[in-house]
């Protein structure tokens, strides 16, 4: 059994979920789609996992920076 799709020349086999095309061109771009989608997908992932480890680093120079201030107060203590 066929479903009609959204796009003109393409239609869905609802017993194993395949998308048939009677324009191999509709076929060819639905292709490409596809792929930008997943490199976009991919690139997003790429981006959430950066902005993951830049917050990670940026904890640990606050953690540094909060010794070194710790640091520096002892020494002027003991200075004085």
């Amino acid at each position: 059994m066929l479903a009609k799709t959204d796009k003109i020349g393409l239609a869905r086999d609802l017993n194993n979920n395949a998308l048939l095309a009677n324009n191999i061109s509709m076929l060819e771009s639905h292709r490409e789609e596809y792929r930008i989608r997943q490199a976009q997908s991919n690139s997003l992932n790429d981006i959430n996992i950066m902005k993951e480890q830049i917050k990670r680093i940026t904890q640990e120079f606050q953690e540094i920076k909060q010794l070194l201030q710790n640091h520096i107060q002892r020494d002027n203590q003991w200075q004085a």
